[in-house]
């Protein structure tokens, strides 16, 4: 007896090799160019788009842009020379980049160079026609043969177009069948965004030929049941808020498939209306552009707060270029200023040419506008409990505090960071998270004792229970509840001010639990640690400095610290802390020891400022001598 599934890895396997032979002996067939049948590009682009976007090439910023898209494509072309093996990821970024440069210059050596990649990715049987593989890397090069397709078309001899468009329909219906063994099929998850967006792309570029045995297109079934998988999904994955239930940089990566999905179904249909279709994303790149700061990570700007699960790094993957043709045209004078904030046209580096988004994209006719003006410097997601406070939209050394109630949990990421913060400025990531793991350890939270902390995520959930902005959003004060780590009755009052003559950056952290014995913040490695009599000291590679200072407790003050891994355990797509180019692998944790309840005060100085003299008394707080009016009354000493 053969099995489904078995009988669909053999189906699929030999009829497709058997396609592969049979195309590859009619390449020496020459056929004309171009077919007058279909019409090509027709996805993220259409023929009368490109021919406008080509006439500006030789316009800045464009033709920075280009340049450095060109130097990725010849430095792929030296790289696949060298080297005779095959790893999916790096030939699809290769047809990827090809792909787009013919697009874009009409120089049929690109699209020779995507035609010998397609070939590459044509004979993979360990990915591409195995059902049963990781269906993010099938999904990836279902994404790059469709836009090769569509791109190269005009290019491509008929024998050439002909076997691509047979595979494209073998593996579009074979992603959307499944995503393979260990994918994850909840709704929310963006395992399901990048199945069907990659589905509809590619049934969207897909010919139907063959019109004697199909009276009606074959794909149609899939393009309506993948349209409305797709519609669910971002209504599953994307809160009313616009922030994305398993956090931003897996919306990032997640829109990649997603974003090109939709602008190809807005050029398609003529009846499509973005915002019914999908009303939440009308906020979700208010809800990144508030969070993200232009610090520099690997090779690129962008760091952003690592919650759930999840890294710092930020890269735009497209999305944020893809937003001038999906997002409201009011949005796009603050989008441009966020793509010149995140994005340098001379090195911004991306192999699988995520650049090209930019050239396709970019609005040339558009006055770039502070985000400010456009009130996004706070934001709020009632949903989940996130609240972010920023100062301002300027450069590097912005600061961004960001609190975490967790109030949800979906079927997808969902790490321990409930009734968490996390503090980014003056160029540098201060209190982080634990990155890509479930690990409890590398959190920055109120934790009982030792014996009593969970290792692993408990699943607790937390409560947003009052919120407030001041000063245009960089200052407002935060009350939540709840515990992932094993802390019992935790209450947490977190005050932010960045609009104080004393410190760039003030914040009070007031905690209450009924079993709460070490309150602890990571920070990267690379800030150097000092003890200090109420407290300690940070100081970042750049000379700015962080202190924090303990109050309401009993002195002496009792610390330790040591070394986390970032990550934890997690080996894939695990590059530790990148920061300004170089990776580091292990967090810092510091702990405060305390007895149930803490009141800590933390403010942020540029290299060379002194930090200002906090105290207390009876409750209040002074700074330099004068008192802090906080927006809420400072918790008693007894647990609440």
């Amino acid at each position: 007896m053969i099995y489904t599934s078995s009988f669909w890895q053999y189906f699929t396997k030999n009829f497709i090799i058997g396609r592969l032979i049979l195309g590859l002996t009619l390449l020496i067939i020459n056929a004309p160019l171009v077919s007058a049948q279909f019409n090509h590009p027709r996805s993220i682009v259409t023929q009368d788009q490109i021919e406008n976007i080509r006439k500006r090439l030789d316009t800045e910023p464009y033709q920075t842009m280009v340049a450095n898209l060109v130097q990725t494509g010849k430095q792929h072309r030296i790289e696949s020379e060298g080297d005779l093996s095959y790893n999916p990821y790096e030939e699809s970024d290769r047809l990827g980049v090809w792909a787009y440069l013919y697009l874009l210059t009409e120089e049929s050596d690109w699209a020779s160079l995507a035609w010998q990649a397609t070939e590459k990715i044509l004979a993979d049987t360990v990915y591409l026609t195995n059902s049963l593989a990781k269906g993010l890397t099938r999904a990836r090069l279902l994404q790059k043969l469709a836009y090769a397709y569509d791109f190269c078309y005009s290019a491509w001899s008929e024998a050439q177009r002909q076997l691509v468009n047979d595979t494209l329909f073998d593996v579009l219906y074979s992603v959307h069948t499944t995503m393979g063994y260990a994918a994850n099929y909840s709704i929310e998850s963006n395992w399901m965004g990048v199945r069907y967006g990659s589905v509809i792309l590619a049934s969207r570029v897909w010919d139907w030929t063959d019109t004697t045995n199909y009276k009606r297109s074959p794909v149609l079934p899939v393009q309506w049941d993948a349209t409305k998988r797709l519609q669910d999904h971002i209504q599953a994955n994307i809160y009313h808020s616009g922030w994305n239930v398993e956090s931003m940089s897996y919306h990032i990566y997640n829109w990649t498939f997603v974003g090109p999905a939709l602008i190809t179904l807005q050029n398609q249909l003529s009846s499509f209306s973005l915002l019914d279709y999908a009303p939440n994303i009308q906020h979700s790149l208010q809800a990144l552009m508030t969070s993200v700061v232009s610090i520099k990570n690997r090779y690129n700007l962008g760091y952003t707060a690592d919650l759930s699960d999840d890294d710092m790094m930020f890269s735009t993957g497209g999305v944020l270029a893809m937003g001038f043709s999906l997002f409201p045209t009011e949005q796009h004078s603050a989008l441009k200023w966020m793509h010149d904030y995140l994005i340098e046209p001379k090195s911004y580096q991306a192999d699988d040419g995520q650049l090209a988004y930019s050239i396709l994209f970019y609005p040339h006719g558009t006055t770039a506008e502070n985000p400010t003006h456009l009130g996004w410097k706070s934001f709020v997601s009632e949903e989940t409990g996130v609240v972010v406070f920023r100062n301002r939209f300027e450069d590097e050394n912005d600061i961004v505090a960001t609190y975490h109630a967790k109030a949800n949990r979906i079927r997808g990421h969902q790490g321990p960071d409930a009734n968490t913060i996390r503090l980014l400025g003056l160029g540098v990531p201060w209190i982080i998270g634990g990155g890509r793991t479930g690990l409890t350890a590398g959190q920055s939270n109120l934790f009982p004792s030792v014996e009593k902390t969970a290792e692993r995520d408990d699943k607790g959930l937390g409560e947003l229970h009052d919120y407030s902005f001041f000063n245009d959003g960089s200052g407002g004060y935060v009350i939540g509840s709840g515990s992932a780590v094993g802390t019992r009755n935790h209450r947490r009052q977190f005050y932010a001010n960045c609009d104080h003559p004393s410190a760039e950056g003030i914040f009070i952290v007031q905690d209450s639990s009924t079993n709460g014995q070490r309150w602890r913040i990571n920070t990267p490695e690379f800030n150097q640690y000092q003890l200090a009599e109420d407290g300690f000291i940070l100081t970042a590679p750049n000379g700015s400095s962080l202190k924090l200072t303990v109050l309401h407790t009993e002195r002496p003050i009792k610390l330790d610290t040591g070394k986390v891994p970032y990550g934890g355990q997690t080996k894939q797509h695990n590059l530790g802390i990148v920061y300004q180019g170089q990776a580091y692998q292990f967090s810092r944790y510091i702990d405060v020891f305390c007895d149930n309840n803490i009141t800590v005060a933390i403010t942020l100085q540029p290299k060379g400022q002194s930090h200002p003299v906090i105290s207390s008394k009876d409750s209040r707080i002074q700074i330099d001598g004068e008192k802090l009016e906080l927006p809420f009354s400072l918790l008693s000493s007894k647990a609440k």
